[in-house]
């Protein structure tokens, strides 16, 4: 015999498929419940279970069957509710629902639940009508609360999905099921019955539950629907049903209040993602702003997380954002050599990127895209080449700039050179290259004629599209001289480059510090004398014209010994530690005092006989150690009037000879530290030496050079310690002449720290301070992107202000001026834009304690993340918003913008990391097993290989040894030296995996349902 939901599913189908009339089935329903009698619970949930798997609408005969049902009392309010929820769309699913049969996993159509709402509501709303029973009332209240919580936290889910994705799309029926379930609560907690329930003492449990699911369903319900969520509001605030913090009967304070603030967190709902013009302006802001941070895969991974497959607007974007970062530095008067590095990355760096996109996989129409983007270029910023003529025009600096983007996009093939002109508005007064350079011909060049290095490194700086090839060439190349010991030719790059410092910008565009000096600081580390060497000074020439080209470029760039890709115990990282401290006398070693000692001996005697002797056994590593205490030994004994200064002045001429001129670099530093500390009588004396060293009477033209360079390094520690001597001491007439001479030399590092005009600007303002002007910033920024289309040139902006402020406010006070103002753009209806800025402020790369790591994988020697040193607004941001729900209780509203922004944060940077390119890893073993039917020794293999690039590598060291032999004299030895440039592995794991449990299961029972009714 069948069972009773045997007996009443079949009663059911037949009702349905006959189409039975209402009256009809209400008789037979009495027939058959008076046979075969059923619980009410089972009763509706044998009427509303799914009858198939694909269930999109309801049949409305399920509706009338239901309401007769209730007109007849077998069942109540409370099983409709409890059968609806277990088949609904909103039920938790629980990891035991896979091992159940399909139809047991089968779904209602979310029109079932809000018709059923709607039902119910009306029957809470009659006077009289529902609840009939206290068992009705418990069990109406536990389910409604336990479905508003399920309603919160699938949407907490589908938030996160959305912030992954970038797709932020809502139903408009889940709207629907949401507000009706919204007026069925309204209903049931201003139905006075349910009132006394909530309000009886036994049933305390059940209203801090019920009050923590109407806390975080209210939220919810009023970012969909504002009306009936401020009327809920009212009846909650009307019946007390509030997360009181300081009652603990709702859910105050302790784990219960902040369990209630995390769910309405998490329920939060996102704003809508937009991809502003500020956004990404900030990026290439970032990039750019100090040591350049311009690798291809970090860009490419950036605007493809960023842009999803949408590849056309993101080529866009990127030209406008690069003029626009260029016109911005024009309005803020930025130094030239500012300027031409972002002209650089403008012409020579954007076309080769736009270029990497043209391929079938994004389909691209390149020439679409750079007449989208000239159209929302400021003209008055970048004006025609005409007009470049005119006089007294201040944007004229700027007005190639449009003809020799179009030359370089020309030359890579995105425009035919023929549309130059209908772009341009004019006839182009200059013609792209005739050539475009790749960087095998270029190094093949260079190993066959030396004499084609300079004019590259002449080139470097050109604005035509080339210069990429011609640093990768020029980086390629200097790696292979240091394998082949080709000193005098690394002399003459190394002192070619280092009088260009807008060349070491541009090389550092194209490729990572690493793989530029890497290769010198190894050869520089080993360097060994021959045994039968003849003289020594040219090998400290050689050796000396390397260490400034270094020098030059971590002084200019403030780089350090990790992002040189060397050991801390090089000799390039002993300089860079301890290169400019004096040893105290009591701390050198025999060797050292014997060096020390022949150093002073030869140089004040101005023997080069005794000179040459102490250069023989003395290595230039050891010399360049020893150069501050060698001064220092100097200074001491002047003031203490063992030496005269007359006697000093020929040792400070010789060491403005090319061969020790670089000894200056560490000396001057030392002398700067010195000069400030004022334990001592040594004031009259540096000052002597400052003259003689910063204003000699006499130099020869090589050792001007380089001197110019040495002083542009060096130049910000002598104009403070300059300064600070004239405050203490107004009256000495030695310190102006000298300020006077070093002031051509200032600013030479490209750093991220603000100059003091641009804090004064940001503070001069009464009241104003860093944290306001941080905001006003964001502000601008956000009316900017806002009303892009009118204002077509960018607000004044400098990636400086936020490390700056973040460096001398901390990142707590930074983060909370960034989400101030976010919130309050939130509040005016513009928080989807200031959301999109505040994410690309937190998200920018930095070359200190960077959130996005740059390690330029595609260069030859990939940069090594250095170690952190403080906290980043991403890092403190994830310590606030693991405290977010404590904010909550006491801001709801910056808690809210908290983890808006936290999710935008971590959405992106995975993303990010989820387009990195994978690195290549070719087992040669591997492939020779996949390879069965080729035998080959592997020995014979390594033995051809070597054979093969020994051969090429002979070839091409003859070749520039006959290029030597006309250019320099071989009559000196070169330096041997090897270089180890042994692969080590790096391990840049992310891990962005987190558990994250939502179930809550329902079975056949009360117990199973995890509806507790028999203990309430």
């Amino acid at each position: 015999m069948e069972s009773p939901p045997q007996q009443w599913t079949l009663f059911f189908s037949r009702c349905l498929s006959q189409r039975i009339r209402a009256d009809v089935f209400e008789a037979a329903a009495r027939q058959l419940h008076a046979r075969t009698p059923i619980a009410g619970a089972k009763l509706a949930d044998v009427l509303l279970r799914p009858r198939t798997a694909s269930t999109s609408t309801i049949d409305p005969l399920l509706v009338v069957y239901l309401e007769r049902l209730l007109a007849l009392n077998r069942i109540d309010a409370a099983d409709v509710l409890i059968a609806a929820f277990r088949w609904s769309r909103d039920r938790p699913s629980k990891s035991s629902d896979a091992a159940l049969a399909p139809q047991e996993r089968w779904q209602n159509p979310p029109e079932l639940d809000e018709i059923i709402f709607h039902r119910l509501h009306k029957a809470f709303a009659t006077p009289g009508d529902r609840p009939r029973t206290k068992m009705e009332a418990r069990k109406v209240l536990t389910v409604v609360g336990q479905w508003m919580s399920a309603m919160v936290t699938a949407h907490a889910g589908d938030a996160v999905v959305q912030a992954m994705t970038g797709v932020q799309q809502l139903q408009q029926q889940s709207i629907n099921v949401r507000e009706a379930l919204g007026m069925l609560v309204m209903g049931v907690i201003d139905n006075m019955r349910m009132v006394q329930m909530l309000n009886a003492p036994p049933l305390k449990e059940l209203r801090k539950a019920f009050s923590q699911s109407l806390s975080s369903f209210i939220p919810l319900l009023e970012q969909t629907s504002p009306t009936i969520a401020s009327r809920l509001e009212e009846s909650q605030t009307k019946h007390a049903l509030l997360i009181d913090p300081g009652n603990d009967l709702n859910g105050g304070t302790g784990d219960n209040g902040l369990a209630v603030a995390s769910i309405q967190l998490e329920s939060l709902m996102d704003l809508p993602t937009i991809n502003t013009r500020a956004g990404l302006y900030i990026f290439l802001n970032s990039l750019l702003v100090a040591r350049p941070l311009t690798d291809d895969v970090t860009i490419l991974n950036y605007l493809h997380a960023r842009y999803k497959l949408d590849t056309q607007t993101l080529a866009i974007d990127l030209i406008t954002a690069s003029f626009d970062i260029l016109s911005n530095a024009m309005y803020r008067s930025e130094s030239n050599e500012r300027m031409n590095c972002l002209k650089s990355f403008l012409i020579n760096r954007i076309p080769p990127l736009v270029a990497q996109l043209q391929g079938p996989l994004y389909g691209l129409a390149p020439e679409f895209c750079i007449t989208q983007a000239l159209s929302h270029v400021d003209l008055n910023a970048f004006p025609a080449p005409s007009q470049g003529f005119n006089d007294g025009g201040g944007n004229n600096v700027l007005s190639d700039v449009r003809q020799d983007f179009l030359n370089a996009c020309a030359l890579h093939n995105l425009i035919a050179v023929g549309n130059i002109e209908r772009h341009l508005g004019e006839r182009p007064m200059q013609e792209p290259p005739e050539v475009k350079y790749v960087k095998e011909d270029l190094l093949k060049q260079c190993k066959e004629s030396f004499e084609k290095v300079n004019m590259f490194i002449d080139e470097i700086e050109n604005m035509d599209g080339n210069a990429g090839a011609i640093v990768l060439a020029l980086t390629e190349f200097i790696s292979y001289l240091c394998d082949t010991n080709m000193t005098p030719y690394l002399k003459s790059i190394s002192n070619l480059l280092s009088k260009k410092p807008q060349a070491l910008d541009v090389m550092l565009l194209f490729t990572s510090p690493a793989s530029i000096l890497q290769p010198l600081c190894g050869f520089l580390d080993n360097w060994q004398y021959d045994g039968d060497q003849g003289e020594y000074q040219p090998v400290y020439d050689e050796f000396g014209a390397i260490l400034v080209l270094i020098l030059a470029f971590v002084h200019r760039h403030e780089l350090t010994y990790h992002d040189l890709g060397i050991q801390p115990g090089s000799f390039i990282s002993q300089i860079l530690e301890r290169g400019h401290l004096s040893i105290p006398a009591d701390e050198l070693t025999d060797e050292q005092g014997r060096h020390l000692g022949g150093w002073l001996r030869g140089l004040l005697t101005e023997d080069s006989a005794a000179i040459d002797d102490v250069m023989k056994s003395c290595r230039m590593q050891d010399f360049y150690l020893l150069m501050p205490t060698l001064f220092s030994q100097i200074i001491y004994a002047c003031s203490a009037e063992v030496l005269s200064m007359d006697s000093v002045k020929g040792a400070l001429e010789y060491l403005l000879e090319t061969f020790l001129l670089p000894s200056l670099v560490g000396a001057l530093t030392w002398m700067t530290s010195h000069a400030l500390e004022q334990n001592h009588q040594d004031v009259d004396v540096l000052m002597q030496i400052f003259h003689k060293l910063i204003r000699p009477n006499s130099i020869s033209g090589d050792a001007q050079t380089m001197h110019s360079t040495i002083l542009s390094m060096v130049s910000t520690r002598l104009d403070k310690c300059l300064r600070t001597l004239r405050r203490r001491d107004p009256a000495r007439p030695d310190i102006e002449p000298l300020l006077e001479t070093i002031k051509v030399y200032l600013h030479y590092e490209r750093s991220s720290y603000a100059s003091i005009t641009d804090l004064d600007q940001w503070t001069s303002t009464p009241g104003n301070t860093l944290r306001l002007a941080l905001r006003n910033t964001i502000r601008d920024l956000s009316m900017w992107s806002s009303n892009g289309t009118i204002h077509l040139s960018p607000p004044s902006y400098t990636h400086r202000q936020l490390f700056t402020t973040s460096a001398l406010l901390g990142a707590h006070k930074t983060l909370h001026a960034i989400l101030d103002e976010v919130t309050s753009q939130t509040s005016t209806g513009n928080g989807a834009v200031a959301l999109d800025i505040a994410t690309a402020l937190i998200c920018a790369p930095s070359t200190q304690n960077s959130p996005l790591e740059v390690v330029w994988v595609g260069s030859p020697i990939a940069a090594i993340a250095p170690p952190h040193t403080r906290i980043n607004l991403r890092e403190m941001l994830k310590v606030e918003y693991d405290n977010a729900a404590s904010i909550y209780l006491t801001n709801s509203t910056t808690a809210e913008t908290m983890v808006r922004l936290h999710r935008r944060v971590e959405a992106q940077l995975a993303a990010v990391g989820a387009h990195a390119l994978p690195a290549l890893n070719v087992d040669v073993v591997d492939v020779q097993h996949a390879m069965p039917d080729i035998d080959m020794s592997m020995s014979a293999v390594n033995d051809a290989a070597a054979a093969a690039v020994g051969s090429s590598m002979a070839m091409d060291q003859q070749s520039l040894e006959r290029g030597l032999e006309t250019h320099l004299d071989l009559s000196v030895g070169g330096a041997g030296g090897g270089l180890d440039l042994g692969g080590g592995a790096m391990d840049l794991g992310l891990d962005l995996g987190g558990d994250m449990g939502m179930g809550m299961g329902l079975g056949d029972d009360d117990d199973a349902w995890g509806l507790d009714f028999d203990n309430m």
